[in-house]
Formats: C-alpha cells, structure tokens, sequence
C-alpha cells in the first residue's frame, strides 16, 4: 500500500523504468514550453517552434493556449487550414476564448473567406468593443474589400487605445497607400521603422511607396533590407522584380519573378509578372500561357483577363495592320493572295474570338482591295 501511494504521489525509478506521475504537468512546466515555443517563434523558427507545442499537447491535448500559439504558428508559415484546425479545436474546448475566436476569423482571411472572418470578429466585438485583435481583423477585411475609409476607421479606433499599435498603423499605411496617399503613407511606414526597424511589412511597403514616387533608388534600398532581414520574402522579391520591370531592366525581373514561383508556384502577381516580362520580350506566345494559368487559379482575376486580351487583341490588330498595308500599297496581286494572308490569320486559333468581332473590318479590306484590283485593271486597259 505505501508503495502505490508513493508512485501516486511522485512517481519513481525502479528496475530501469521512470514511472510518470499521473496529475500531469505544473503550471511552471506550461509556461515553460509556451514560452520556448514563442522565442523560436519571434526568431522565425517555426517548424522548431510547432515541435515544442506538439510536444506539450501530447501531454496536455486540451492545452487552449498551446493551441492558439500553434495556430498562429501556423498563420505565419502560410498553413492557413491547418491554422484553422487547431483555433477551431480551441473554440471547442473554450466556446469564450477570444484569442481562437479571432484566429479563426484570421485564418478565414486568409483564405479569402472575407464573410466569414467578418462574423468571427463581430462576435468577438459585440462583448468587448475595444478587443483590439478584432478591430484589426475587421480592418484589414475592410481594407482587403477596398472600403478604405471604413477600414481607417477600425485602425484609427485601435491606435486611440494603443497608439503605438504596429499593425494598426501598417493597416493605415496600406490603406492610403491604396488610395494614392503615397507620401502620408511613407510618413506611417517610417513611424512603423522608428519602433521596429525590421519590421517587414513596413520595409515593404515603404518600398511600394517609394516605387508610386519613382523614388527607384530608396525603393531597392527598403526592398533589400528586407529581404536582408529574410531572404526568402516574397513580397520583397515582388517589389524588386517590379521595380526592376519598370527600369526595363526585363531579364532580371524575370529572374527575380521565377525565384517567386520556386518558392510558390501559385503566387498569381509573380505569375502575372512573368506574363508582363513575356509580353515586353515580345514572346507573346509564353505570355498567354502565364495569364491562362492565373486563371486556373483564379478564374475572375481581372489583371489576367485584361492581360490576355491585350495580348490577343495586340495580336489580331498586327495582323489586320498587315492585311491593310498589304493592300494599301498594292503587293497583292490577286484574290487568292489575300485570301492565303487572311486565312493565316484565320487559322491562329487563339485569335478566332477576337476575329469574330473583326469581321466588319475584314469585309472592308476585303472591299478597299476588290476596288483597288479594278482600279488597277481600268489603268492597264488604259494603257
């Protein structure tokens, strides 16, 4: 009997063996691994950072905190689903716990369920006004909507409690960013530096900003400095490849666009950016491949339709020029001959629609070239 009291009370080693004590671990114990989960968290070691959770949740499942921290983990390596799983789990365990309210409504966002996130973070707001992790979210929604001004509001909101508050002065940032406040948002880019000077999402858009100014020179330096603080970040890497299109410098955009797609073979802009680069070298052909694969993605993405049919109408315009120059100066000689530049153009089946509405055109060339052929035959009866 003293002996299973003793193993009940404190666990012991006997015949090799460490008997576990039962009651689980103690409250030091948690905050240990929580808080060596959030240092290689702040220190971008995510996958060493989820290890230490998993590791804690195999001995406490129903660990809310260490679910939520797991979640935001996750949100930070793009593994929004997966993020959305463990908030989820959280808000099972604890239907009241803000901190899983609001990371679902994160994780909705970023997967583009702007509705969804927005209900998250009403009902967190309808119990406490002043959640500032629900405001933020329901600004940066709004901001995600274009509804500028209201997403100002929300920000504005957050920095009468917190006026230091990094993602409420970013979210301001960007908003008038959007709306061609190109240098009141430089100004809020530079306060965010001032606090945390390798704040990406700072660096990053006071690059585009920069960019909107045609300040070329300071736009690379902020590009680079945050791709110095992470080598491997794609909205710098963006940056630059744009910035480096607009100083048609077009092979190393491409190169930079390509290195995008290395690391995320659907990212749209860089796949948009490839087709842009195509297009300016002429390869229209390679272009029109980049577009259609964006729309596979995203079939209402409207810089992929008008890119293709910009290409397309490009295209047949060229070629309707030709016919018209063509007959203009007279090298035909003959019907047929039209007939056989026409049919080229005819068989380009990527251009079938486009001629489609060119057929007005076409029957009026094909009119200008009878009436020249008669002209031309009335002069030699002449002569």
């Amino acid at each position: 009997m003293q002996f299973r009291i003793f193993v009940f009370l404190s666990g012991i080693f006997f015949s090799g063996v460490v008997f576990s004590p039962v009651f689980g671990l103690s409250n030091l114990e948690i905050s240990q691994y929580l808080e060596n989960s959030q240092n290689l968290y702040e220190e971008k070691k995510y996958d060493e950072s989820i290890i230490v959770l998993d590791k804690l949740l195999d001995l406490e499942p129903e660990n809310v905190d260490a679910l939520n921290k797991k979640g935001h983990v996750l949100l930070a390596q793009g593994k929004y689903v997966n993020a959305l799983q463990n908030f989820e789990r959280a808000t099972l365990i604890d239907p009241s716990n803000f901190v899983s309210i609001n990371g679902v409504g994160d994780s909705y966002y970023n997967l583009d369920r702007y509705d969804d996130a927005v209900n998250q973070y009403e009902h967190v707001l309808k119990k406490d006004r002043r959640n500032i992790d629900a405001l933020i979210g329901s600004g940066n929604v709004l901001l995600k909507l274009n509804q500028h001004d209201d997403a100002i509001l929300f920000f504005n909101i957050v920095l009468k409690i917190d006026p230091n508050n990094l993602q409420a002065l970013i979210g301001n940032a960007n908003a008038l960013l959007a709306v061609n406040q190109h240098k009141s948002s430089l100004i809020l880019f530079e306060k965010v530096l001032e606090i945390d000077l390798d704040n990406l999402d700072a660096l990053n858009g006071k690059g585009w900003a920069l960019i909107e100014l045609e300040k070329y020179d300071e736009s690379r330096i902020a590009f680079t400095t945050a791709l110095e603080v992470d080598p491997e970040n794609i909205p710098a890497l963006l940056g630059l490849a744009e910035l480096n299109f607009l100083e048609q410098k077009n092979i190393k955009s491409q190169k930079l666009y390509e290195k995008i797609l290395s690391l995320d073979p659907d990212n749209t802009k860089a796949l948009i950016g490839e087709a842009s680069v195509l297009v300016e070298m002429g390869k229209f052909d390679d272009a029109l491949e980049y577009f259609d694969e964006v729309l596979e993605i995203d079939p209402h993405n409207i810089d992929a339709i008008n890119g293709k049919e910009y290409v397309l109408g490009d295209q047949v315009n060229h070629s309707l020029d030709l016919i018209l120059l063509i007959t203009i100066i007279g090298s035909v000689t003959s019907v047929i001959s039209f007939c056989v530049v026409l049919m080229k153009v005819k068989e380009n089946s990527e251009l079938k629609a486009k001629l489609i509405i060119s057929n007005d055109q076409i029957e009026d060339l094909v009119d200008k070239m009878m009436k020249n052929m008669a002209k031309k035959q009335d002069q030699s009866q002449l002569s």
